[in-house]
This record gives C-alpha cells, structure tokens and sequence, in this order.
C-alpha cells in the first residue's frame, strides 16, 4: 500500500513537469537545426539530449559550430563510442511529412560513413502501447519512447542512392553517396511519412508521432576525426 501511494506521488510530481520538447508551429514547420537554434559549444537546449556518452565529453570532443553564408552549420565527428544526439519532438508525421536538410560528407574509407541522421517514431507500430499510458517512461532516460527509427546514411557507392537496408531493426535509408560527391554541400528533401510506408507498410500512420530527430555516430575506430560530417538547415514540414 505505501508503495502504491508513493509510486501515486511520483506520478503526480511527474505530471507537473515538463519535458522539453519541440512542437511544430501553426505553420506546420519545425526547425531542428538551423538560423533560429540556441545550440552552443558550451550548452545545449533542455530539448536536446546526447545518449552514450557524457554530455560534456560530446561538446568538447564531438561537437564544434562553424558559420556557412550566414547560416550555422553542425560539425560532428565520431570515435570509439557510439551515441545519439537529438532533438526532443512531438509531432504528428502526416503533418510534418517532408525532412529537409543540408549536409557535406568528406571522403570516408568506410563504405557507409559513421556520421548520420536519425528519427525516432511512436504510435504506428501495433504492438505498442499508447504514448499517453506511459507516465514514467522518461523517468531514467534521455530519449524519449520511440517504436521504430530510420536511420538516413551517406554512403560510398552512389548508385545505391533510394535504397534501404532493413536488414537490423534500424532500418537505413541512403540518401546520398559517391566519392565524386564528397567535400560539398548537398540540399535534400525527403518524404519521410512515404519512406515509413516503405518499411512498415502494416503501421497504422496516421498514430505515428516523431518523437525525435537527429544525428548518431556508430562505433568508429578507423574514423580520420579531422574529417567530420557538416550539417545545415534541418526542417520537418508539411
């Protein structure tokens, strides 16, 4: 019994607190990164969240912000440790169908270079509950609930551009590749809830929220650190 009142407690404090996340403007646009982001060396937003390492270690080791014609641009590297560096989002993906981004890969000697976007889902998949009955999931974690995720890649054969290999549960979409493409800037748009229908064509889509987006590094032992992967002006809209 006084465990049921305490675990009642928590739940209510819980329900007192916010936690941070990005919601789209009336506009139907939701900026991840771009003109308008707080991010810094020094600190990050309370929406963002860093997973696999210590927060301080990524902005020291992983992080820098260079300024491209008026615009910030992310520079991120890998290493040895794999993480997860994203924005806290809810947003429906039917009204936010279509991600946009900029990016600049360098020559890598990796077929798929380490350094890619990531977006987590809930609600589609039917074996999950509902995102509302879960009252505690945030307590302990850093990323939000998430049932499905992509994983956009830059890889070293440029024909393989369109394709997905769903061959683990992070399926990877390549968005781009080549070595003919690397050291330049590139500006993409993808429909991302028709990439969904692709992988998970069972999903109910119109339940399926994005819970966040962002950017992770596997594990990279070989990776040249003084090469990282630049990224620019990311939007979901409709």
């Amino acid at each position: 019994m006084a465990k049921a009142i305490k675990l009642l407690f928590l739940t209510l404090a819980l329900v007192g607190c916010t936690i941070p996340r990005q919601d789209i403007n009336p506009e139907g646009y939701l900026e991840i990164f771009g003109p308008a982001s707080a991010i810094t060396k020094s600190n990050l937003p309370a929406e963002w969240f860093v997973d696999g390492m210590a927060e301080t270690q990524f902005l020291k080791s992983h992080l820098n912000i260079n300024n491209i014609d008026g615009s910030p641009a992310l520079i991120l590297s890998g290493g040895p440790k794999a993480y997860v560096f994203a924005k806290r989002t809810k947003a429906s993906l039917l009204a936010t169908p279509f991600l946009s981004w900029s990016w600049n890969y360098p020559a890598d000697r990796n077929d798929e270079h380490p350094l890619r976007l990531i977006i987590g889902f809930h609600g589609g998949d039917p074996k999950s509950g509902s995102w509302g009955s879960q009252p505690l999931v945030y307590l302990g974690k850093k990323a939000p609930p998430y049932d499905r995720a992509i994983s956009i890649i830059w890889h070293r054969n440029a024909f393989l551009r369109g394709t997905i290999n769903h061959k683990s549960k992070l399926p990877k979409y390549i968005a781009r590749g080549g070595l003919e493409n690397t050291d330049k800037w590139h500006n993409e748009n993808l429909d991302l809830a028709a990439l969904y229908k692709r992988i998970w064509p069972k999903d109910d889509i119109s339940r399926v929220k994005i819970m966040y987006a962002g950017f992770a590094a596997t594990k990279a032992p070989a990776l040249d650190k003084s090469s990282p992967a630049a990224f620019a002006d990311i939007v979901l809209s409709k």
